[in-house]
């Protein structure tokens, strides 16, 4: 288990922290709240945490990966 806080990569706001079975890899889409968000990059401050930078995904990009799969 890490724990693992999500960033706006712009802001350097906070916008979830929980503890995860693994660190999510770049370019996968995990849900905050209610939006659905890309991760960017990640950086492994110690160990036991891990901050990653994150991009909401807009729905008209959601619909567009859900209809070319």
């Amino acid at each position: 288990m890490i724990t693992v806080q999500y960033r706006d990569p712009q802001t350097e706001e906070i916008l979830d922290r929980r503890t995860e079975e693994e660190v999510p890899a770049i370019g996968q889409t995990v849900r905050i709240g209610f939006d659905e968000h890309q991760v960017l990059f990640r950086w492994r401050t110690v160990p036991t945490c891990c901050i990653v930078y994150v991009r909401r995904v807009e729905r008209d990009e959601r619909r567009d990966s859900q209809v070319a799969a």
